[in-house]
């Protein structure tokens, strides 16, 4: 989802705040229409994309009314859908 062209975000919070925004650009969805379908306030999606304080539960809707969900998994562990990055013919 990161464009390397770009400042990489480096911490996991600025991490899902740039993939929470890039997901809202890429379903062409507002900051507004987010918030509505979240029933959050657009403040709210707005910290959330700028990596400020959220509420895990604020946090969580926003991702599910964007059709994803929060998943716990231990760093450094590679799930199946990176496997074809990491293995791209160079």
């Amino acid at each position: 989802m990161r464009n390397i062209m770009r400042n990489t975000p480096i911490t996991n919070l600025e991490q899902l705040a740039d993939d929470l925004r890039q997901l809202r650009r890429q379903r062409g969805s507002s900051q507004q229409q987010l918030a509505e379908r979240a029933l959050l306030s657009r403040r709210t999606v707005t910290n959330a994309e700028n990596g400020e304080n959220v509420g895990l539960k604020e946090f969580t809707r926003l991702v599910n009314a964007l059709g994803y969900e929060v998943v716990l998994r231990p760093r450094n562990t590679v799930v199946f859908e990176e496997l074809a990055e990491m293995f791209k013919d160079e």
